[in-house]
């Protein structure tokens, strides 16, 4: 009897309780501004890069052509300030 009395009530059960544990790896150093340009050194910097290159030669290339001719009519007459003159 004791047995059915103790079954009609239920079983004396405690709910469990969850507890979900997160495990976080340790936290990463921080990075400086040359890690961060270093690491934006991709595609961008390969074409800025380029483009200084270029326009460094294309500027040593003008002023040597420009050294090899003369700049003006003057100059090309030997310091003649008269055009009139041929």
């Amino acid at each position: 009897m004791l047995i059915q009395l103790a079954l009609a009530q239920g079983p004396d059960v405690v709910t469990p309780t969850v507890t979900i544990v997160e495990i976080i790896d340790a936290p990463t150093p921080g990075l400086s501004m040359i890690d961060v340009a270093v690491g934006a050194f991709g595609l961008t910097g390969v074409i800025m890069g380029a483009a200084a290159v270029a326009g460094l030669l294309a500027g040593a290339l003008f002023i040597w052509y420009r050294s090899r001719r003369p700049i003006t009519i003057i100059e090309a007459r030997g310091g003649q300030h008269d055009l009139f003159k041929v």
